[in-house]
């Protein structure tokens, strides 16, 4: 795998994520729990993908490299954009039958000219984004993406859990009062994806999802998740919401 190095940008998710790098995996994706996530995303995304031998995805940002490998795997050209250097590191030393291209560089000014990639990618990013800035980097996605072509967009959802989301997001986290800035909610999906068709959603992770794998077998499991996951109101109601959406054909109104 190869890294190209773009001009180091210094912030706090930067500074946040450089530091924890080298424990990102294992805290969320080496338990029950982040493994079953991690499986049902995978799966979803990959049948959402059309993964013929050649596509060129960009998984942005790429993090430790979980996605950018599977897809490549996959037999798919991905290159993986990341503001942590050392989160780069981390992708880069991983081993797997595919082989990304990785790249230092922002979601708001992507390194790469208008129309180029078959498929754009976003997994456990836009909770960290405000919601003013939200937008900015979607029509930076949107840019690079080819007409006709879709990209695949992750958001968290508001109600996991139900009430204790609600107790979650104005007690226990840093600044109350965060949920509508952290979570997708129906009515902000319009705005943000302006100009863009949205053609599918699907939830992803019912609580207590290892729980149920483990009583009823993990394909049981993964078919619960994955039908609950695609009903309009209960797809709210899981940990993360998935959005497919798709830029006009050049001609199209």
């Amino acid at each position: 795998m190869n890294t190209q190095t773009l001009k180091p940008m210094k912030d706090g998710l930067q500074a946040s994520y450089d530091k924890e790098a080298f424990q990102y995996d294992e805290r969320r994706y080496h338990s029950t729990e982040g493994r079953l996530f991690s499986e049902l995303e995978t799966a979803v995304l990959e049948s959402w993908l059309p993964l013929s031998s050649g596509i060129r995805v960009l998984d942005m940002p790429a993090g430790t490299g979980r996605l950018s490998l599977t897809l490549a795997e996959r037999g798919a050209k991905v290159v993986g954009v990341d503001i942590s250097t050392n989160m780069l590191k981390v992708a880069a030393g991983k081993q797997g039958a595919g082989r990304p291209a990785f790249a230092q560089g922002s979601g708001v000014q992507l390194p790469f000219a208008d129309n180029v990639f078959d498929g754009v990618i976003s997994f456990k990013f836009f909770h960290l984004i405000p919601n003013e800035r939200k937008q900015a980097f979607i029509r930076e996605m949107a840019r690079v993406l080819k007409p006709g072509r879709t990209m695949v967009v992750e958001f968290n959802s508001p109600y996991y859990g139900g009430f204790l989301a609600w107790l979650r997001y104005n007690f226990r986290k840093k600044h109350a009062g965060g949920m509508r800035m952290k979570c997708l909610f129906p009515d902000q999906i319009p705005e943000l994806f302006d100009g863009l068709q949205v053609t599918r959603l699907q939830g992803i992770k019912l609580p207590f999802s290892s729980a149920f794998a483990a009583v009823m077998g993990r394909r049981a499991a993964h078919a619960l998740n994955t039908w609950v996951g695609s009903l309009p109101v209960m797809r709210y109601f899981t940990y993360a919401i998935m959005i497919e959406a798709r830029k006009p054909a050049l001609g199209a109104r």
